[in-house]
């Protein structure tokens, strides 16, 4: 599960990918694969872009796109669909406005944008979108500053897990806060708050309403080349709206975690970074706590470009997720992803991504069988961005997902393979 600062740094990423276009929403860890096609696209746009930052001032910006998917309901091989269809064209319109101003050492950032998203066959799944999210960044005097800001993100909720073609609508509300006291030249302290609220419309999906509550406290030395060592002192609290039905007993799914962790940042060259967040997390469960359990959680990031034509960054992982599921609670995930951006001439880049992960799931259910109810994931995409005119995009980008596992089956509809495509046209001001 994300600490705060995870979530936090996270959020700064989005609103710079907003910046060339929509928000991203956060938190996540699991893709929310109906929608991963145009919002791929408009991820691969953004740092297309060069993840440029939006000068000061309003700027409006509007997008339409269009993706094919081939299993729109990550459908097990031998499901024939529903009503024998597996595969939808959506057409998803957007329109939204960046504001981003500074005044003296304070800088406000607001976006919000509004979308139509509909779908040619299953079209009980159309449905209206809407995000925003207001950020400032605050300093005062030389050696405190921080960052606080809510987000709010109306979409739709992934199949992955779940057996419907019932449109399920997320709402997430979060609000997030972080000071950093530089009381000395080397030495920084950092103290962050994150509480995120989640909610389904869907009536078979609301023991997934949730409250997630995380706090951190941290320390780290500063060295003269730009690079950081610290210690951070996590604690997050998950709570759960409903109570959920086990073997004809209702139960909290709550759950508590505790961390600590080793905090590295390298500067390694001036263009080439690598980041390590790692240490021993102990998970608590209100309810049946014989699912309690802890270990190592940690994540690598590395980051690096070429003659500024290429640029590629990469991840290993270990930790704790939530899951949506109503057999499991939680999940242990491993993985690995890469990144790959090239640009092929002034105005024209292409991108690819890899990323694979396993996870094994625990909690519910899931605590009763002695079996290995793991699944893996592994998805694929390469995509080409073309910018006619400075305020002009036009991107494409084709993916391939598949799952195989026991979990895929115990969880979620089987073992999958899934295939799609998108194009996209943004305009912004």
């Amino acid at each position: 599960m994300q600490s705060p600062l995870d979530i936090h740094s996270d959020r700064h990423v989005k609103t710079m990918f907003a910046h060339a276009f929509a928000m991203l929403p956060a938190g996540l860890r699991k893709a929310d694969f109906v929608r991963n096609c145009w919002l791929g696209v408009a991820l691969m746009s953004a740092l297309g872009a060069n993840a440029q930052q939006v000068q000061s001032g309003i700027h409006p910006y509007a997008t339409i796109g269009q993706s094919y998917d081939d299993n729109l309901f990550r459908l097990s091989d031998n499901n024939p669909g529903y009503g024998g269809v597996r595969s939808d064209r959506y057409t998803q319109l957007q329109a939204g406005l960046l504001v981003n101003e500074t005044l003296g050492r304070q800088t406000v950032k607001f976006q919000a944008n509004a979308s139509r998203v509909k779908f040619e066959h299953f079209t009980q799944l159309d449905y209206n979108g809407k995000d925003a999210q207001v950020e400032w960044d605050w300093q005062l005097g030389n050696r405190l500053q921080g960052t606080a800001g809510m987000m709010y993100a109306q979409v739709l909720a992934p199949y992955t897990d779940v057996l419907t073609s019932e449109r399920n609508l997320r709402v997430q509300r979060d609000e997030f806060a972080t000071a950093r006291w530089s009381f000395h030249p080397s030495w920084r302290a950092t103290l962050g708050y994150t509480r995120d609220v989640y909610s389904y419309d869907l009536t078979s999906q609301a023991y997934n309403n949730r409250t997630v509550g995380a706090g951190m406290l941290g320390i780290d030395y500063l060295a003269s080349t730009g690079s950081s060592v610290g210690v951070r002192v996590d604690q997050i609290r998950s709570r759960y709206d409903i109570l959920r039905s086990i073997s004809g007993r209702m139960i909290d799914a709550g759950n508590d975690q505790n961390d600590v962790k080793l905090d590295i940042d390298w500067r390694v060259t001036p263009i080439t970074s690598v980041q390590f967040l790692g240490g021993w997390a102990k998970r608590k469960h209100v309810y049946f706590t014989e699912r309690d359990s802890s270990g190592f959680n940690a994540k690598l990031k590395a980051a690096t470009s070429m003659d500024g034509q290429l640029g590629l960054n990469g991840a290993i992982w270990r930790e704790f997720v939530a899951v949506e599921s109503s057999v499991a609670s939680y999940a242990t995930q491993t993985g690995v992803s890469a990144n790959l951006f090239w640009n092929l001439t002034s105005k024209l880049q292409a991108t690819g991504e890899g990323r694979v992960e396993r996870r094994a799931y625990s909690g519910l259910l899931v605590s009763a069988t002695t079996l290995d109810v793991s699944d893996r994931n592994r998805r694929f995409s390469l995509g080409l961005i073309y910018m006619p005119l400075n305020k002009l995009q036009v991107s494409t980008s084709v993916f391939e997902e598949t799952r195989t596992g026991l979990a895929s089956l115990v969880l979620g509809n089987g073992n999958y393979r899934a295939k799609g495509i998108s194009l996209n046209v943004n305009v912004q001001y």
